[in-house]
């Protein structure tokens, strides 16, 4: 039965993101906020690694290779996996540098102990398939390397007890308001099938079943991000002082969870 929601599941993603590759960067990467997010992460990905470079890195759900592209920075070959090949062709006509694969990430096309880094950004939630991914970047990666998971969605965000919920209701309620009082065109879209969220604590024990090391474990955007100009100028320097002052007093209530860990 898991496999057969699994195959259900990876087919309804992978349709999805067949049927909707030529608008994958404008939904996806081209948003202001979403670039300082990258930008974000890559920096703190840069710091996990100690500013080295390493020999061979992969991507688990590469997409159109924005980050396996800035991957090259920080390894000599750089490689990205993908189940959608429309939009893997779009990843190769960009960037004709990367190694990318069509593959399952259950299932991947590599020998044990080929890779220094594995980096998971924004997709293990469209994988349904926790446990046998982490297990599959263990056994690529070798003894020592690093596993980076950046940006998944964290279920306590949306639960009474959090108190940042509260925050994301009311600005709901301002949106749905201030949506009365001006036309807004409304792009038709093809709606994206259903993804995962995560228990921090869960992945958690996940991630150390599946015999790595955790070096660090923290949430991010305790508060609803915002497309404006006057926000966005600020939203970097947000992240640095919600990294050091939220996190730390709240580090499971953030609506997106960052890991980086080592193979034991």
């Amino acid at each position: 039965m898991a496999s057969d929601f699994y195959q259900r599941k990876s087919r309804e993603q992978k349709e999805y993101y067949n049927n909707t590759a030529q608008s994958y960067d404008r939904w996806h990467v081209e948003t202001p906020s979403a670039k300082i997010v990258d930008a974000w992460n890559f920096s703190n990905l840069k710091k996990f690694l100690g500013n080295k470079k390493v020999e061979r890195s992969l991507e688990l759900g590469s997409g159109t290779g924005r980050l396996a592209n800035n991957l090259l920075s920080l390894s000599h070959e750089a490689h990205g996996v993908d189940q959608s090949e429309e939009v893997l062709k779009i990843a190769r006509r960009k960037y004709p540098a990367l190694k990318l694969t069509c593959a399952e990430v259950v299932n991947l096309p590599y020998p044990d102990n080929f890779f220094d880094l594995v980096v998971i950004n924004g997709s293990l939630h469209h994988f349904f398939a926790v446990e046998k991914t982490l297990a599959e970047a263990g056994r690529v990666l070798k003894s020592g390397g690093k596993l980076a998971i950046l940006g998944e969605p964290s279920y306590w965000f949306f639960r009474p007890y959090n108190p940042f919920f509260y925050f994301w209701v009311i600005n709901r309620l301002w949106a749905k308001l201030a949506s009365f009082f001006k036309k807004k065109k409304q792009e038709s879209e093809e709606i994206e099938p259903e993804a995962e969220s995560y228990s921090p604590l869960k992945l958690k024990k996940q991630i150390k079943k599946a015999d790595f090391q955790l070096r660090h474990f923290y949430t991010y955007d305790y508060f609803k991000r915002s497309e404006s100009g006057f926000w966005l100028r600020l939203y970097p320097a947000y992240l640095k002082l919600e990294n050091r002052l939220l996190a730390k007093i709240f580090p499971y209530f953030g609506q997106a969870i960052q890991v980086f860990a080592s193979k034991k």
